[in-house]
């Protein structure tokens, strides 16, 4: 699924060629740091140890996911997050990490110890944080040294991030994996992990309600303009795909459209899309998921891209796009595609849609 090239490229899959090379930079970094904070440690003392993980009733429980199998035998009470998905499904959880490792973060954030403002600092999920996590920098190279300061009893990340073994030496590490089937699999793992079926069960019970709600508030849009071409683009000139296999399309069809492919484009790795493509999709819908490709710092960057499809002459003289049929939704939320993310992707489908009534 896509999620993770570069810092701001929401492109439509994931670089597996990125994701090995990722590994093998930071493996012998982790070693290294790992050696060095052992030997300060045994230098200066024992830091102050956090609250004691409280023991698990019965056997430790073995959590299989997707970087191999680990063994809990406390229950979680000080956890790292190393990316916005993750934090996602903890905030849905009912758990507030003790660290975070975040996206598209400026220099001057990435210098700050702690998210001593988060709901400026970290997009949609930063006003449902009460407390004011450790900065672990950026979620493509989280700060190791930083990481084994929290000390952390649980370590939670993607797969493509790597170094399972690595990180294992800090703290029990669970990795999980979105491709196989997005966040409702990968919750589970964490559910499990941390002791939360219950609240899982109520994650899921909502989610089922929310869609079950749009299907009735959309249906006579759905029937009256079924076919809705998904785009992702930062630069309409250099950078077009198709946008399968994500939170956006999973939500779309959910409700009960059917997504339009152009040429290539069926499988979950898109390829770019020349800008004389787009105008031959059949579609009655055109959704885009917007990011600026020339300034990601800017966090409303995404809605310039709409003035952007109003001045190509292509696209202006597409009929979906006399009728008032193109909308833009903010890519950052790719970066999230959790439970929360998939209830603000799917609140922008309605607020936009309902114009259509």
């Amino acid at each position: 699924m896509p999620s993770d090239v570069s810092s701001m490229n929401y492109r439509p899959f994931i670089r597996r060629r990125r994701r090995w090379l990722f590994r093998k930079r930071w493996r012998a970094l982790l070693c290294l740091l790992v050696g060095l904070l052992t030997i300060v440690v045994a230098a200066c003392g024992e830091p102050s140890a956090p609250p004691a993980a409280a023991p698990l009733s019965g056997n430790c429980q073995r959590i299989e996911h997707a970087a191999g199998t680990t063994e809990l035998c406390v229950q979680p009470q000080r956890v790292a997050a190393l990316s916005p998905y993750i934090l996602d499904m903890l905030l849905a959880l009912g758990v507030e990490p003790v660290g975070f490792g975040a996206a598209d973060m400026s220099e001057a954030m990435l210098r700050r110890p702690e998210f001593d403002d988060p709901p400026a600092q970290i997009p949609y999920l930063g006003q449902r944080l009460t407390t004011e996590p450790v900065n672990l920098g950026d979620r493509h190279s989280p700060s190791l040294e930083t990481l084994t300061q929290v000390q952390p009893d649980l370590i939670l990340g993607e797969v493509w991030q790597g170094n399972y073994e690595l990180l294992s030496q800090i703290a029990p590490t669970v990795l999980v994996d979105d491709e196989p089937g997005g966040w409702q699999s990968s919750i589970q793992i964490l559910a499990q992990a941390l002791d939360k079926e219950p609240e899982l069960a109520q994650v899921e019970a909502t989610y089922e309600t929310t869609i079950a709600q749009a299907q009735t508030q959309l249906s006579s849009i759905v029937a009256e303009y079924p076919r809705v071409l998904l785009l992702s683009s930062g630069n309409l000139t250099g950078e077009i795909y198709t946008y399968p296999c994500s939170e956006f399309s999973r939500l779309l069809e959910a409700i009960g459209f059917q997504l339009v492919s152009l040429e290539n484009s069926s499988s979950c790795d898109s390829p770019t899309l020349s800008l004389e493509v787009v105008p031959q999709a059949d579609a009655d819908i055109v959704f885009v998921v917007a990011w600026d490709a020339e300034d990601q710092g800017n966090p409303e960057g995404w809605r310039n891209l709409k003035q952007d499809w109003n001045q190509v002459p292509l696209l202006q003289k597409m009929p979906v796009t006399e009728a008032g049929r193109v909308y833009f939704i903010d890519a950052h939320l790719s970066t999230l595609r959790g439970p929360i993310a998939a209830e603000i992707i799917l609140e922008g489908y309605l607020n936009q849609l309902s114009s259509l009534e």
